[in-house]
């Protein structure tokens, strides 16, 4: 083989190295954009979730007996950072049962028992059990999104679940609350705890 050849050979090879490293980097690039379109996509769905769930809350707001009906307003407090992506702010200002909603966020635990009802999301699982604890018997709806809401105490759980949204109740939490559900809500409801 003469030095022409050679070199002929290691330019080919160097330009099939640059290829194949080409190759290599637009591959890594369409993975990275398929992998950002699904959580973008990811994040849509979880942001319609969020927006079913606070629609859940809101009919909970019409269709529960809530305290305190001389009020002119629902307290529906936050607990914790989860207030499932700003999706309840959205009721803020919303009318149920002749009243306003009015949402407030970053509620302490000692100022459970001047809510109206309570949300404790999934990402503040942890506060479930000292919510409880605080509320005793208090007649605040407790509402939560968390796996074990209802084993902890909660009177309402929503549940994600094959791609729909459903709720369950604690009826015996509902009461030891001195909470009426109506009987409407209780048959649409995926479990009833009695």
């Amino acid at each position: 083989m003469t030095f022409q050849s050679l070199s002929f050979l290691a330019q080919q090879a160097g330009a099939r190295a640059q290829l194949v490293q080409g190759v290599r980097a637009l591959i890594a690039l369409l993975a990275m954009c398929l992998v950002w379109a699904a959580q973008a996509q990811s994040a849509a769905a979880g942001q319609t979730v969020d927006r079913i769930k606070a629609a859940y809350v809101y009919n909970f707001a019409k269709f529960v007996e809530l305290p305190g009906s001389d009020d002119k307003s629902i307290r529906v407090c936050l607990l914790g950072k989860d207030d499932l992506n700003g999706s309840m702010h959205s009721l803020n200002h919303r009318m149920a049962q002749g009243r306003e909603i009015l949402v407030r966020k970053d509620v302490t635990l000692d100022q459970l028992k001047d809510c109206t009802m309570a949300f404790v999301g999934e990402g503040d699982a942890r506060l479930l059990p000292a919510v409880v604890r605080q509320l005793g018997s208090a007649p605040v709806l407790l509402v939560s999104d968390a796996r074990q809401a209802m084993d902890q105490g909660a009177h309402l759980s929503l549940i994600f679940n094959d791609d729909r949204v459903e709720f369950d109740v604690n009826l015996l939490n509902l009461q030891k609350s001195s909470i009426k559900a109506s009987s409407q809500m209780l048959k649409l409801a995926r479990v009833v705890i009695r």
